[in-house]
């Protein structure tokens, strides 16, 4: 499509919060061409809104979060993927909590169902978009232990919305994987929106001191030779191209180029969002 869309009427999900002490619930709502994707918070005073943009963003442990003075949204990623690859470009999203609601599998698997549900339509604005025209780089070096490492997040000039992930631990070989697709609604319903997250073994009991609890669907990965319980030989890979997406969701136009992400995560994800959108804004409309 050439043009913006929206959906056709309110849908909800229910789920947990981030940290899975409370229940959480979201409602995804029509919007008028141009709206972009803006947050409400229901729960607060004067239901504040918070347009999802780069400026807001902010990278929590394991996730990203949006923030306008003191009026927070938790947790924005599955959320932001699915409607990135739904196509969708104005949406309300009502919050009645500050965390978006966590799925039992930790995926846009339940986001996804429920805007297909609801009916994608055409508005009678143009889309814009942010056009790739030359190589941005973001680059990280880290050390863990007795070992240093680098990430990098490359995007590329490409005919098309393309996103390309190499997980890569440097203590555990065995599970090194790649995931690489165009991004169109079919693409993203079919391969990557159930994709699941995980946890590496190690970091099991960091993660549950931090949250509270893990859900007993996230996989948690011990030697990297489980395949048996994947949805597909290179699911966590796929759940990293999710993040991706997710993150460059706070764009708030879709990327006409190629994205490959090498060992990266949400802080180097939004610097790349931060560099393309000083780069690529003022593109005209596609």
């Amino acid at each position: 499509m050439c043009n913006q869309t929206t959906i056709n009427h309110k849908v909800s999900v229910i789920g947990t919060s981030i940290a899975g002490e409370t229940d959480a619930k979201v409602t995804f709502c029509p919007a008028p061409t141009d709206t972009g994707i803006v947050f409400v918070r229901n729960d607060l005073t004067g239901c504040p809104k918070v347009k999802c943009s780069v400026e807001k963003a902010n990278i929590e442990y394991r996730w990203t979060s949006l923030a306008d003075g003191d009026v927070r949204i938790e947790h924005t990623e599955h959320a932001l993927a699915a409607i990135s690859g739904l196509g969708l470009d104005n949406v309300f999203i009502e919050l009645e909590q500050a965390s978006l609601p966590v799925t039992t599998d930790y995926s846009s698997k339940e986001f996804t169902r429920v805007l297909t549900e609801a009916g994608i339509v055409e508005q009678s604005s143009k889309k814009g978009s942010m056009k790739i025209h030359k190589p941005i780089i973001v680059y990280n070096r880290e050390s863990s232990e007795d070992m240093e490492y680098e990430k990098l997040l490359i995007a590329l000039p490409y005919d098309g919305f393309k996103l390309t992930y190499v997980l890569d631990y440097p203590k555990l070989p065995q599970l090194y994987q790649v995931a690489e697709m165009d991004i169109t609604p079919e693409t993203f319903a079919k391969e990557l929106a159930d994709a699941r997250s995980y946890i590496i073994e190690s970091e099991l009991e960091e993660v549950v001191n931090l949250t509270g609890k893990v859900s007993l669907n996230v996989l948690v990965v011990k030697s990297g030779a489980e395949k048996m319980e994947w949805k597909w030989s290179n699911e966590p890979a796929r759940h990293k191209v999710l993040d991706l997406l997710g993150d460059l969701g706070l764009l708030g136009k879709k990327v006409l180029g190629h994205v490959i992400g090498f060992r990266s995560g949400h802080r180097l994800n939004l610097e790349l969002c931060k560099k393309i959108y000083e780069e690529c804004n003022d593109d005209c409309f596609s």
